[in-house]
């Protein structure tokens, strides 16, 4: 479980959300231009990543570490969500059928169906102005 969580803080996260997320969702809201050189940096990452996610369940496991839930599905469930509003993602998710399935259990889980209810709808984050100036990376 610690690998996967190790993975999701050194892999997912800074590309599907830092690099991904914040150029085609978050800065275009506030009418940021995407830094198109930051997306495809991160791309070729994401699909290593995904394409490790799916071997790990293309074996009939349901969660990422077999049968049973567990904290690394968890961790790992919001970077592929906040990531599945990118163009990109619609494209290359439609190529891992084990890593699609797993998103649909982790959906229909009760406490994500309740988490999801709650949330408030899709707006500009306006404190993210900064993050294009903070932490923006640059290739």
């Amino acid at each position: 479980m610690d690998q996967w969580v190790s993975m999701v803080n050194s892999y997912f996260y800074p590309y599907m959300i830092y690099h991904v997320s914040h150029e085609r969702n978050v800065f275009p809201e506030l009418g940021i231009p995407s830094d198109e050189k930051v997306v495809a940096h991160a791309l070729p990452k994401i699909e290593v990543a995904l394409q490790v996610t799916e071997q790990q369940l293309a074996h009939g496991k349901d969660y990422l570490l077999g049968a049973e839930l567990t904290l690394a599905d968890f961790y790992l469930l919001p970077c592929t969500y906040s990531f599945s509003f990118a163009p990109e993602a619609k494209a290359m998710y439609l190529r891992f059928h084990a890593f699609n399935a797993w998103r649909e259990r982790m959906e229909a889980l009760p406490a994500v169906k309740k988490l999801r209810a709650s949330l408030p709808p899709r707006a500009p984050i306006e404190h993210a102005r900064e993050w294009a100036i903070s932490h923006r990376p640059k290739y």
